[in-house]
């Protein structure tokens, strides 16, 4: 049988828009993947999540040739910058078309073939790029330390929503599972959630021998706790559970300096785990980075080591910028001022030997491009050491000794 592709090829199209839902069951919110506008939420309408009526504007001017008005600009930008995004790289993966595209190549109401899943925000690490929403780390942070406001810089409380929302999504399971390729489950931290546990539990009831699972995690658990989860995962394999497991790290760049942006991270510890993952060689391992002003100028060093554990195994690359929010964690608000010398560095450590190498290089390549096609922006940068210094206050920390460079720009605090 021949692999079967996207069908829909206009200027816009994406796969992602069809075949793609993100739940947010912590926030009650859901996206189409985790960089477009977003749809809330609730008990009612949480059956309908992959068509609401945002996800259903955006098809719809993606048929037209059009980029939607809410959503997108992520991959709109790298590509006005000659890049490769994740609308290109996902076009070229094929056989996660929804089947009513089978009967209408230009449906917009379609069921989902990759459900990816953030139950709560229960997590260990609170790293610089993350929020509240996300980490429990940071939500008792935040709590202890209040709310902080301060030359556009806010730290606010969050209200989560999985209490109210996650028995909707088991109920969905029992009949939805059935029919999903590809199932990403995110935190927090996974191997932390008890819900996490109960998925695993409700795969041996509602198994689907076609799906893949996919597991992203920062890997800071005991490595018998990993150990314990590798097992059980093997044994759904055995059973033919599933079709296949998917183990995807979070590492961004290496040394001190991923251990601040990544707070409480112990690189040793990772390191561990991470070898374990290498000498189990039927998962599927993949390593992702989230590129960020604080992570590109140690990321050669993190490459280095990645390409020898890569020539022991294949090892997935996978990668992006801070989306959509905060937005003086993007390192396109440096422009040209400060990265080149550095991505020109990280370029030369991405091989191109195989079609997935020159994939993830011509990734990389666009995402750089556009940073540097970017116009400096002054008042994020001010931003960007106003919540750094606040973020020191809170944790006892000192970004100044890890990131000196990032000193210089001081001047553009307004005091």
């Amino acid at each position: 049988m021949s692999e079967k592709y996207f069908p829909i090829r206009t200027a816009t199209s994406c796969q992602l828009k069809w075949n793609w839902s993100s739940l947010y069951l912590n926030t009650g919110t859901t996206r189409s993947c985790c960089r477009t506008g977003e749809s809330e939420l609730t008990a009612e309408n949480f059956n309908d999540f992959h068509n609401t009526p945002l996800k259903l504007r955006d098809r719809a001017s993606m048929l037209a040739g059009e980029w939607p008005k809410e959503s997108c600009g992520y991959c709109r930008d790298i590509e006005l910058a000659g890049g490769d995004s994740d609308r290109t790289r996902h076009l070229t993966i094929p056989s996660l078309v929804p089947a009513e595209l089978d009967q209408d190549p230009t449906a917009t109401v379609v069921n989902p073939t990759i459900v990816e899943v953030y139950f709560n925000n229960t997590c260990n690490l609170g790293c610089v790029y993350c929020s509240a929403q996300l980490s429990s780390t940071i939500e008792a942070e935040d709590r202890k330390f209040g709310t902080f406001s301060s030359h556009g810089v806010e730290i606010l409380p969050t209200e989560n929503h999985f209490r109210d929302l996650v028995p909707h999504f088991w109920s969905w399971f029992a009949t939805g599972f059935g029919s999903l390729k590809r199932l990403h489950i995110l935190g927090g931290e996974p191997l932390y959630q008890k819900e996490f546990d109960r998925l695993l539990d409700m795969i041996e009831q509602y198994p689907n021998p076609d799906c893949e699972l996919n597991i992203v995690t920062n890997l800071m658990v005991t490595t018998e706790r990993l150990q314990s989860y590798i097992d059980r995962f093997k044994n759904l394999l055995v059973a033919r559970k599933l079709r296949r497991v998917d183990i995807t790290c979070s590492i961004d760049c290496w040394g001190p300096e991923q251990e601040y942006v990544r707070s409480g991270l112990d690189l040793e510890q990772w390191t561990q785990n991470f070898e374990l993952l290498v000498n189990t060689r039927w998962i599927y391992l993949n390593i992702n980075q989230t590129i960020s002003p604080l992570t590109i100028k140690t990321m050669p060093e993190f490459l280095t080591k990645f390409n020898q554990w890569r020539t022991n195994r294949k090892i997935g690359h996978w990668f992006s910028g801070v989306y959509p929010d905060p937005s003086y964690m993007k390192a396109e608000i440096f422009g040209d001022l400060e990265f080149a010398d550095d991505m020109e560095k990280v370029l030369q450590l991405m091989p191109q030997v195989t079609d997935e190498d020159q994939v993830a290089y011509g990734y990389m390549k666009g995402i750089f491009n556009q940073i540097l096609a970017s116009k400096p922006d002054y008042n994020e940068i001010a931003k960007l050491i106003v919540y750094l210094d606040e973020k020191d206050r809170r944790r006892g920390t000192n970004w100044t000794k890890l990131f000196p460079w990032l000193e210089r720009y001081r001047e553009y605090v307004v005091q």
